[in-house]
């Protein structure tokens, strides 16, 4: 632990004391993540009775520390948690990411408050946010999904950031705009606008239209997977990363749309089919001497590094460096936009941030997670300075 900034000295707060605190803090943290987990399988009371504890656990903390200001932020998700115990209101994921935000801002308040930094915009919210989350239970059910929502954007404003203040220099800013990346943009990132490149960009728009949620998502992952590939270094060829990208699912809008689009679990045979894409993705590329890298990348893409992904059962060792990105980019996409057909609204990156930690090593490469880590790092610093 580094040394107290004034401010925290100044509140009597010892380094000891902090130390406890985070330690505390990381346990009651975790704790709640998993019953949100479970939670979104079955709101079992047990879980909401863990979920609440865990709550009330930080809450203590936070009082113990002498921030009782802080309180009111865990006060207010206990009337949510509250509410869901008693059946006033159902649980639903965007609960788990309104609760997983508070948390991690109440985190980020006592960093910022230990490095002397005189101001936090979070604090200055603090009754605005808390009056938006207690709103919640108390709105008909019909406004409830605006009122989640309107609660969600004070917390992480990071959607408004990227539709105002767009910049081509700031890609970080400008990471979920569905709109193609401009060649000035392409160039800054080491891609050239080919002719074959070209056809692949044009060729992802029909295929993106066979399913209700894929609109715009090429131009996302291309951002962040190229972005990923920058922050690295650039270890993998940005034309070959790029072009993986455009094509990585040509193979699953060529199954049919009853499976494409089926909102039940699917059938043995329908998943036989769906792991078959990056198959028939690779054969449409293959025959292309100049993509044969990024053949490789769609082929590899569902790979995982413990050697239990598809198609081939590859460990990491023998997954090249662009399928580790792909694969990283494709789940941040599928989490952060996974209803943005219904409710208009990006996700957390937060949730994102958190299950690529958990199977970080697993189903992800570490080195990977790391990068996609510090790039949020960066969007969370822009979203709060």
């Amino acid at each position: 632990m580094s040394k107290l900034s004034p401010a925290m000295s100044d509140a009597g707060i010892e380094a000891s004391a902090l130390s406890r605190f985070f330690s505390s803090f990381s346990q009651s943290q975790q704790k709640i993540e998993e019953s949100l987990m479970m939670l979104e399988l079955a709101a079992e009371d047990a879980v909401i009775n863990d979920l609440q504890q865990a709550i009330q656990d930080i809450e203590q903390a936070l009082s113990a520390l002498g921030l009782d200001k802080l309180t009111l932020l865990t006060s207010s998700v206990n009337t949510i948690v509250v509410a869901v115990k008693n059946h006033q209101i159902e649980f639903e994921t965007l609960l788990s990411d309104l609760i997983l935000l508070v948390i991690n801002d109440i985190q980020t308040i006592i960093e910022r408050m230990i490095d002397n930094e005189k101001r936090c915009v979070i604090v200055d919210r603090l009754p605005k946010i808390c009056s938006s989350i207690e709103r919640i239970q108390r709105v008909d059910k019909s406004d409830r999904q605006g009122a989640i929502k309107d609660a969600l954007l004070l917390l992480d404003p990071t959607m408004e950031i990227i539709e105002s203040r767009v910049s081509h220099n700031d890609t970080l800013q400008n990471l979920f705009s569905q709109n193609d990346p401009d060649t000035e943009e392409l160039i800054s990132f080491g891609v050239e606008e080919s002719e074959d490149f070209i056809f692949f960009k044009t060729l992802s728009r029909p295929l993106e239209e066979r399913a209700r949620y894929w609109k715009g998502r090429s131009a996302r992952m291309l951002r962040l997977a190229l972005q990923m590939n920058d922050h690295a270094g650039r270890p993998v060829d940005p034309e070959q990363l790029a072009a993986a990208v455009y094509m990585h699912d040509a193979g699953m809008a060529l199954l049919p749309l009853e499976v494409i689009n089926s909102r039940e679990a699917l059938s043995e045979d329908e998943l036989s089919q769906v792991k078959q894409h990056p198959v028939i993705s690779y054969e449409l590329m293959r025959y292309m001497k100049s993509w044969r890298e990024a053949a490789a990348i769609v082929l590899q893409h569902h790979e995982q590094v413990n050697g239990h992904g598809y198609p081939h059962g590859l460990k990491e060792n023998e997954i090249c460096e662009g399928a580790k990105i792909l694969a990283i980019v494709d789940a941040v996409d599928a989490r952060t936009h996974e209803r943005a057909h219904a409710m208009l609204l990006k996700r957390p990156l937060l949730r994102a941030a958190i299950e690529l930690g958990k199977y970080s090593g697993t189903q992800f490469s570490e080195k990977w997670v790391n990068v996609f880590k510090e790039i949020f790092q960066e969007v969370r610093q822009v979203k709060n300075d």
